[in-house]
């Protein structure tokens, strides 16, 4: 009898025997995204499909599908299902704030300027579920690390609050990841990944430009410590304005730097 346990990009075969089990490890092939994505910049203008589905910034690589989950949907409709009412207002902020080439770094903690029912030079989006991600090896840059998927699934019947996954976004551009560790960084829930679609006879400045919709986490100081002190690790809050609403805003998809992993930090009671 065979079984088969994928970890850590590692498979490894057991093979049940009389006494003993015998494991063999079988090493696969890491993907080059940044191979990849060298020869995509230097392949003929016009040759490769807008948007550009994999590009890499730093130490950080990001692929999208080819084909989008969905190919093309209303800005208002999109809010719905992904449950952004603040969707519309974030993206005619993020546009007057990036500029007209999409070229500052963004940041968070910015008042809202735009009504909810702000106009767009848009009006529809196309979307995608999940985003793949490669890093180079903090400690030998000749290395690839494993390839990790950074979800964001709408919720449905089988995720009732949808399926996020947590990232590490760049805030600063004086601060490069992994070098400057948290500092110019933020932590954020990756909600809505999206492409806005040109008006037919136009050509926008984001014509070239995935972004994303993300919910900010703040850090919480501790008692003489920046860190748990049982743990070592940074401690978390997901932000909310007065309203109760959680603090989102729109980011261009290459400010992700990183995945991260959270762990449930419990208190010394639940709320019922």
């Amino acid at each position: 009898m065979t079984h088969g346990l994928v970890n850590s990009g590692v498979v490894l075969h057991w093979k049940i025997t009389e006494d003993r089990y015998l494991a063999l490890k079988t090493e696969y092939s890491v993907p080059d995204f940044f191979s990849i994505t060298e020869r995509l910049r230097a392949a003929l203008p016009g040759s490769i499909p807008h948007p550009v589905c994999m590009f890499t910034l730093g130490a950080t690589a990001l692929c999208i599908n080819y084909q989008p989950s969905i190919k093309c949907i209303s800005t208002d409709k999109a809010a719905e299902p992904f449950d952004i009412p603040d969707l519309q207002r974030a993206l005619a902020d993020s546009l007057g704030c990036e500029g007209p080439h999409m070229q500052n770094i963004h940041s968070f903690g910015q008042q809202w300027c735009s009504p909810p029912d702000a106009h767009l030079p848009f009006s529809d989006l196309q979307v995608w579920y999940k985003v793949c991600l490669q890093q180079k090896s903090y400690h030998d840059s000749s290395s690839l690390e494993p390839v990790f998927t950074i979800n964001a699934f709408p919720p449905n019947h089988t995720w009732k609050y949808g399926h996020h996954n947590v990232a590490i976004f760049q805030v600063d551009a004086h601060h490069e990841w992994p070098a400057s560790g948290l500092t110019g960084h933020t932590v954020v829930n990756v909600c809505l990944i999206m492409y806005p679609i040109s008006p037919r006879g136009l050509q926008l400045v984001w014509d070239d430009h995935l972004l994303v919709y993300v919910q900010w986490f703040d850090m919480v100081p501790q008692q003489q410590a920046d860190v748990d002190l049982a743990t070592g690790l940074h401690v978390l809050k997901q932000v909310k304005y007065a309203s109760g609403e959680f603090l989102g805003d729109v980011f261009p998809l290459d400010q992700t730097k990183s995945y991260a992993h959270l762990v449930p930090h419990f208190g010394e009671a639940t709320d019922v």
